[in-house]
């Protein structure tokens, strides 16, 4: 039994997430969803969902009475499904030497590629204007590197985080405008180390020995406008402005942990009325507009563009974009009080878009109304 809980732990958190870690670049953000996820994470100007608590709280318009009891998420990239069962089986070595010798060959092959896994939860209420959800999940995500290298062969950040957010709309008397407020605080626990292959086939990780544990509280502000052109308001453009995590959400202490900075987002959608169609949304966001993510000066990776088409009264969705210039896909069935999603996307590890990409999946089933 030990040696199982052992090898579930070693997969867990080798392929951990590493929002922060030097050689990766990807920016950490605390949730995304499948449906912005599944439009190229393009948001900001969206709405009429509970997502919108983490692009744009003005977002939260005449939704009506949506609850989500229960919503696992389930998001994992490439790598780790293609090497996960070549891992447990080196951990599997009756010796310490085999282990080290089966594990330096997978690493010596796979070297430079990064590892993401993760499982989200975000049950939620909301109601016309208003909306509270809890958010928890676990992350894990890593990078390969050279087995013999003093840096350690696997470069480790990973951990897990939960706590409350809610927001709310407001419509002013300006016409067309709507303004949003919202907050969240959470507890984040996290751990980052360079490990190397003499740690791992001995055993000796200890995750929660170096783990480092901290609680911040942020608040969210945006602007919804609907754009009042004659010519093309069949369109129902609409524009939104946001910053989000106001004072960051900084769960650092010592150099270690993992760290969300505030930034500002703007985005512009079309709701253009099609016949048969339910509902169609296209939309773009420049995303982080102030560069508070300081580890590159990228507009590519700043950009998201993508829609989304209702069939059967949004029964049946179908999404597609463009996220930091990588393709996205996504559907949702919704049938009764059961909802089943997916989304295959493309995250950017490198420094600009285009040079070191991340390709994920995400499934997630649904019950609520």
């Amino acid at each position: 039994m030990k040696r199982i809980a052992f090898n579930i732990l070693f997969l867990f958190f080798v392929f951990a997430d590493i929002a922060n870690a030097g050689t990766l670049y990807n920016y950490p953000y605390l949730y995304k969803g499948i449906r912005s996820l599944g439009m190229g994470g393009a948001f900001t100007a969206v709405g009429k969902d509970a997502e919108a608590l983490f692009y744009n709280p003005a977002g939260l318009y005449d939704m009506g009475l949506k609850i989500a009891i229960l919503n696992p998420l389930v998001e994992v990239d490439q790598n780790i499904t293609a090497l996960a069962t070549d891992a447990q089986n080196a951990m599997g070595k009756n010796t310490d030497t085999a282990r080290t010798n089966a594990l330096t060959d997978i690493i010596s092959k796979n070297m430079g590629k990064p590892l993401h896994g993760k499982v989200s939860l975000f049950p939620h209420v909301a109601v016309k204007n208003y909306a509270i959800g809890v958010i928890g999940q676990g992350m894990v995500d890593a990078r390969l590197h050279n087995p013999l290298s003093s840096q350690g062969a696997v470069e480790v950040s990973a951990g897990y985080e939960y706590g409350p957010v809610a927001g709310f709309s407001i419509k002013p008397p300006l016409a067309g405008l709507r303004i949003g407020a919202g907050a969240k605080y959470i507890s984040n626990s996290w751990y980052e180390k360079q490990i190397t292959i003499a740690d791992i086939a001995s055993q000796k990780i200890e995750p929660t020995k170096d783990m480092v544990s901290k609680s911040d509280f942020s608040l969210d502000i945006g602007l919804l406008y609907d754009i009042n052109i004659p010519a093309i308001e069949f369109l129902k453009p609409k524009a939104g402005f946001s910053i989000i995590d106001i004072t960051d959400l900084d769960f650092q202490s010592s150099g270690k942990g993992r760290k969300i900075p505030m930034r500002a987002n703007l985005g512009i959608s079309i709701n253009p009325s099609i016949p048969i169609l339910a509902d169609t949304t296209i939309a773009f966001d420049y995303q982080d507009i102030a560069g508070a993510y300081n580890q590159d000066k990228s507009i590519g990776k700043r950009i998201h563009i993508g829609g989304e088409v209702g069939f059967l009264s949004r029964r049946i969705l179908v999404r597609a974009g463009l996220n930091q210039g990588y393709p996205s896909l996504g559907a949702e069935l919704n049938i009764a009080i059961f909802k089943l999603g997916y989304v295959y996307y493309t995250e950017e590890m490198g420094a600009y878009a285009g040079q070191d990409k991340d390709t994920r999946q995400i499934v997630q089933l649904s019950l609520g109304w």
